[in-house]
């Protein structure tokens, strides 16, 4: 299996050198859950940092002050946060999905593993235990397997 999920906390996901990953669905949650904690705190930094320069350029009492922090906080500062939020919420989104994804598909490879199986025993139910095991294997109408 290329992904091997595990359900329980353990060490931190790893990646070997063939190209296995160990994906661990709560130590992801829980980096997703810190990472959205400190978007949130962005967000609130960018509102006191706001006020901050509204008060600045209100205690200045001069207009080139004023527009000058306006621009400063419109342009530059406001518009870069908009810009990391958006991004940090696009990766939230994405692993989120990547992660329903990779356990959606171990679920079903489970269901395919257990039905496989299942139907090997029940054929080998009808099989005949006096039967040479090394004799050739009808595979329909005149094809016999080796």
């Amino acid at each position: 299996m290329k992904f091997d999920m595990h359900q329980t906390s353990g060490p931190p996901p790893s990646a070997g050198g063939e190209g296995n990953f160990d994906v661990t669905p709560s130590v992801i949650g829980s980096v997703l859950s810190d990472v959205a904690r400190q978007s949130e705190t962005n967000e609130t930094m960018a509102r006191v940092l706001e006020t901050a320069a509204a008060n600045i350029a209100s205690a200045a009492q001069a207009w080139p002050v004023a527009e000058q922090l306006s621009g400063l906080n419109t342009y530059v500062l406001q518009r870069s946060i908009l810009l990391i939020e958006a991004r940090v919420r696009n990766n939230i989104t994405a692993v989120s999905d990547v992660v329903n994804i990779l356990l959606s598909a171990d679920h079903e490879m489970s269901d395919a593993a257990r039905s496989s199986s299942a139907q090997a025993a029940q054929a080998a139910i009808m099989d005949d235990p006096l039967a040479d095991p090394n004799a050739p294997t009808r595979a329909g109408p005149g094809l016999w397997i080796q």
